[in-house]
């Protein structure tokens, strides 16, 4: 593998993409700072012949083709043993707004975000007969320096798998040393366009549940419930060239800060 022709931006999105499993074209484009189609699609044929991504076109959901890296670049860019994945559709919609989540909170800084990716391989092996501890979506740390665990919500849960959810959420985040631990639940559904065609309160309602039963039965640091649009404002016409709801600050934490669970509001680090 060669990184002649790879510049600070490159391997900075390549570390993203591998920290994050992989990553959806348009993404790549939000990470580089490019507008064009054809500009991204250039940089992803770069990677192909550098054998950074694989050759195949992954497609799992419609939309733009996923790079995917290659287990070469896995093995260089990460200093933790990671497993070679591919998207799937079952996963393709979790792993992209994961992805957009840390992009607001957090930008382009590699320091600041502990994927899941790195937590699971932290946690080892599973052993036989024992069930495997909670993995969190990420973690990150605010602009004060404290550590807050990240969960993404998409679908809704019932009651029960909830509650069992969130108790175990809120473990793994004592374990880690996590002063909090954050939910972003999805309340907004968009069209193709990025128009708001339906909203519901039902996947947040059901985590507040969870969260307030999680509170009283486990030791743990506070847990806030918030919605996803939140940190995922919806960007300008004039400013998005792919999906609306991303605004990356390169380097640092989005302008909007991090939303207080409790409130539904932003609150600046």
């Amino acid at each position: 593998m060669s990184n002649r022709l790879m510049g600070p931006r490159d391997l900075t999105a390549l570390t993203i993409t591998a920290e994050m499993y992989a990553a959806p074209a348009d993404r790549v484009a939000r990470m580089l700072g490019l507008t064009s189609t054809n500009d991204v699609y250039r940089y992803l044929r770069k990677w192909r012949r550098a054998h950074l991504i694989v050759d195949e076109r992954y497609r799992p959901v419609p939309g733009p083709t996923w790079a995917v890296p290659t287990r070469t670049a896995v093995e260089a860019f990460l200093p933790f043993y990671a497993r070679f994945w591919s998207p799937t559709p079952k996963m393709a919609a979790h792993v992209t707004t994961v992805l957009d989540v840390r992009l607001a909170l957090v930008g382009l800084d590699l320091e600041r975000w502990i994927s899941e990716r790195q937590l699971r391989s932290e946690q080892g092996r599973p052993v036989p007969g024992r069930p495997r501890g909670h993995v969190h979506d990420g973690r990150f740390y605010r602009g004060d320096g404290s550590l807050w665990a990240v969960e993404v919500e998409l679908t809704a849960k019932n009651a029960t798998a909830a509650r069992s959810a969130v108790v175990a959420a809120k473990q793994a985040a004592a374990a880690g040393g996590c002063d909090g631990l954050i939910y972003y639940c999805k309340t907004e559904w968009l069209d193709a366009g990025g128009e708001v065609i339906r909203h519901s309160d039902h996947i947040k309602t059901v985590i507040t549940e969870a969260a307030r039963y999680a509170a009283s039965a486990v030791e743990g640091p506070p847990i806030r419930v918030a919605d996803l649009g939140a940190v995922l404002p919806k960007a300008s016409a004039a400013t998005s060239t792919t999906r609306p709801g991303l605004m990356v600050i390169e380097g640092g934490a989005s302008d909007h800060g991090d939303p207080d669970a409790a409130a539904g509001e932003a609150v600046l680090s």
